[in-house]
């Protein structure tokens, strides 16, 4: 008995903690034409997405401008537990599950101003992480076996987003030299649904609804150096941020009906209950640095590499204002603190534009590493594996107008992940994914 407290209390403390970051990971850009270029947009930052990418950029704008734009991505996420231990459970099926298909849509607007010469100001909104995934794999098995009601219908499901508010300012130093800065107001949201089984029971899962909001204030730093009149370099980094978070809990263990050998039979029973939550998302530092070379007047060619820090979320805290007790006599939930290892990356981008006329098109391939380790793999993560990403865009000026288009697509490599790497806070089974996503800006310079 003791040691089936110990299992339900540590199962409890990784469900909360483990997943406050499912499904959380940085989105590939935030403007139509960088994002058509992969992203390898540090070193030309010669557009109002300059403060996303690298805010000494602003530096050489000489136009007021105004941006408009919206990202929809499409992701598809498949998990097949078939040959694991979890295809032993009988509330899954030996088949491969997809998750809903849901499409998202994040906005972005960008206004500069440049009316003096050196010192230029801007103001940006854009969503820097975000996506999500929703399941509906675990059925209750019944009958004979009965429950009480109000099991949740996706038993795994992760949503975050953080908003970005982010005003900047950019000096002109040298004809040649810029340096920028970008202060980050962060508003973070969080909604985490999941299920662990903490008895060796699998007839007795234990389900958790997670909400949670918040406010964090961040940064971007940048220099941009005109070497020559066909090679500009960039060197951006972000700053590490805090969220701070307030939310609720909802921990609920379902027992069901059974029978002793004297006949004598136990209800089913729901174990648990609510409690508000305090925790903090850490968003991770991240250095950066851009060359882009115009190899004609008409031709740009720019490369890109990040590094980010993604050990920054190594530990998680989550604590409950309100301990929860579980099942009777078991330690009651109040706090938690969890190693996630999650793992530094590096991104390597590469981009290219042509102009023919007043019409602009645009290529790019990043490789992006997946900071998520197999220990703590779960369905909900739909950054599965190391990234692989192709770019088409399309723009044109109508005098002050301008529209800009891209479609990106994103392979994942397989992951693979059998019994014995079977942690806590995975799951075992073999993982796909891939995304579809487009982006569309109309912008006016004035």
């Amino acid at each position: 008995m003791v040691k089936i407290r110990t299992i339900v209390f540590a199962i409890c403390l990784s469900l909360l903690a483990g997943q406050l970051f499912a499904g959380g990971f940085a989105l590939t850009g935030v403007d139509s034409r960088s994002t058509s270029m992969a992203g390898a947009f540090r070193g030309l930052a010669d557009d109002p997405s300059a403060m996303y990418w690298n805010p000494a950029g602003l530096g050489f704008m000489n136009e007021n401008s105004i941006a408009v734009g919206g990202t929809f991505i499409l992701p598809t996420v498949k998990w097949d537990p078939s040959g694991t231990a979890v295809v032993n459970n009988p509330g899954y099926s030996a088949k491969e599950y997809k998750a809903n298909t849901e499409l998202s849509m994040f906005p972005s607007i960008f206004a500069t101003m440049a009316s003096s010469p050196r010192l230029k100001y801007g103001l940006a909104f854009y969503v820097p992480y975000g996506l999500g995934t929703t399941w509906d794999a675990y059925k209750l098995v019944s009958p004979p076996l009965t429950y009480v009601a109000g099991f949740p219908e996706d038993e795994m499901k992760s949503r975050i987003a953080v908003l970005d508010l982010h005003p900047t300012i950019a000096y002109q130093i040298l004809p040649n030299l810029s340096v920028g800065a970008g202060l980050s107001v962060m508003f973070g949201m969080i909604d985490i649904d999941q299920i662990k089984f903490p008895t060796p029971s699998p007839y007795v899962p234990l389900t958790s609804e997670l909400t949670g909001a918040g406010v964090g204030f961040g940064g971007n730093l940048g220099l941009l150096y005109k070497a020559t009149d066909c090679l500009s370099i960039g060197l951006a980094g972000k700053l590490p941020a805090n969220i701070d978070m307030e939310g609720d809990a909802n921990v609920n263990v379902w027992t069901p009906a059974s029978q002793d050998s004297l006949g004598n039979i136990t209800p089913p029973r729901q174990f648990g209950g609510k409690s508000d939550i305090e925790a903090t998302l850490n968003i991770p530092p991240e250095l950066g640095i851009g060359f882009a070379y115009k190899v004609s007047p008409v031709w740009t060619v720019s490369l890109d590499y990040a590094y980010t820090v993604w050990e920054y979320l190594e530990t998680v805290t989550v604590t409950m204002k309100n301990p929860i007790t579980i099942m009777p006599g078991t330690p009651a939930l109040s706090e938690s603190e969890l190693i996630l290892n999650w793992e530094n990356t590096s991104r390597i981008s590469l981009g290219t534009e042509y102009s023919y006329g007043l019409n602009k098109f645009r290529a790019g391939f990043f490789f992006d590493q997946t900071p998520i380790p197999e220990a703590t793999q779960i369905p909900t993560i739909s950054d599965v594996g190391n990234k692989y990403s192709s770019n088409l865009g399309y723009g044109r000026e109508f005098g002050q107008i301008g529209v800009n288009v891209n479609a990106q697509y994103i392979m994942f490599d397989k992951r693979e992940i059998d019994s014995a790497g079977q942690t806590a806070n995975n799951m075992a089974g073999s993982y796909h994914s891939q995304s579809l996503s487009g982006n569309i800006g109309l912008s006016y310079k004035f």
